[in-house]
């Protein structure tokens, strides 16, 4: 579904796009602000994640139209949100200067990290890979005009 579906987002309220068949399908709601960035799990194109203003991030089943749930944490807008490779995870990252990882199981953030002095605009994994490499690793980019990397397991 992720690679036959297009979503647009312009305001709290997203819209779900057959690419296909260049059909709407439906909106996505439940966010108070706009939406800032969304991604589609890697492995179940059912689950869409979106980042808002809002100090939210939410997990939607984009084909069956429903808010799977809402996850917080973050003290200011949510301007970034990526997806770990085997799904298991997301990372966030925030106008409160953090990035946090989220356990997908838990439904909770596991880790903060505060390595930035301003506001963080992206974050994006990279999978596991090459010989011998057995960590993957999440970075992030920020306002203070910096690049952080993370290893994760």
């Amino acid at each position: 579904m992720g690679d036959d579906l297009l979503v647009a987002q312009c305001t709290a309220v997203f819209s779900v796009f057959d690419v296909a068949r260049a059909k709407f399908l439906h909106h996505l709601e439940g966010h108070f602000m706009p939406v800032c960035s969304l991604v589609y799990s890697p492995i179940n194109p059912r689950m869409l994640f979106s980042a808002s203003d809002d100090a939210h991030v939410h997990m939607y089943d984009a084909e069956g139209k429903s808010l799977v749930t809402a996850m917080s944490g973050h003290a200011g807008w949510v301007s970034s949100v990526d997806a770990s490779p085997d799904g298991a995870a997301i990372a966030t990252g925030s106008s409160d200067r953090t990035v946090m990882l989220c356990d997908l199981n838990m439904r909770a953030a596991v880790q903060t990290m505060s390595n930035h002095a301003d506001q963080v605009w992206g974050v994006a994994f990279r999978p596991p890979g090459g010989t011998g490499v057995r960590t993957g690793r999440l970075a992030s980019v920020s306002d203070d005009k910096s690049i952080s990397l993370y290893d994760y397991s």
